[in-house]
């Protein structure tokens, strides 16, 4: 059987005096640190949390930006095509006027020149006519 003793009792009290002691030099700073580093990565968690969310929306206003860029860009090229189409529409009209206008002159001159032919082959014709007939008959028609 344990025989209970003044040892006892300073044990007990050694026992709480290390207790005391050791809460308040070890015990607390130990338990304060973990809850600073605690608290601490709560904090940097935060933090990046709040940093994903800032980057998460930046890169959707980038990508909205981009889209928006895109659109305008796509939007100016088509308006520069359609007024290249218009121009060369314009220079094709211009083209065709002018072809048909030089296409009437050159027709005109044509015409004219076949009338003149006509009727120089006509006064040819007439004369050869007379040459031959004066020819044949011997003497002087006309």
């Amino acid at each position: 059987m344990i025989a209970l003793d003044y040892t006892v009792i300073v044990q007990i009290v050694s026992f709480l005096f290390l207790w005391f002691l050791l809460t308040r030099l070890l015990f607390r700073p130990f338990i304060g640190l973990l809850e600073e580093r605690e608290r601490r990565t709560e904090g940097v968690k935060a933090e990046t949390a709040l940093l994903l969310e800032e980057g998460e929306r930046l890169r959707v206003e980038y990508e909205n930006e981009i889209a928006r860029a895109r659109g305008e860009g796509n939007a100016a090229k088509e308006a520069i095509l359609q007024e290249a189409r218009q121009a060369r529409e314009r220079l094709l009209a211009q083209a065709r006027e002018e072809a048909t206008r030089r296409l009437e002159v050159v027709r005109g001159e044509v015409q004219r020149e076949m009338q003149r032919g006509h009727e120089l082959a006509t006064r040819e014709a007439e004369v050869i006519a007379q040459q031959m007939a004066e020819k044949i008959l011997g003497r002087k028609v006309g």
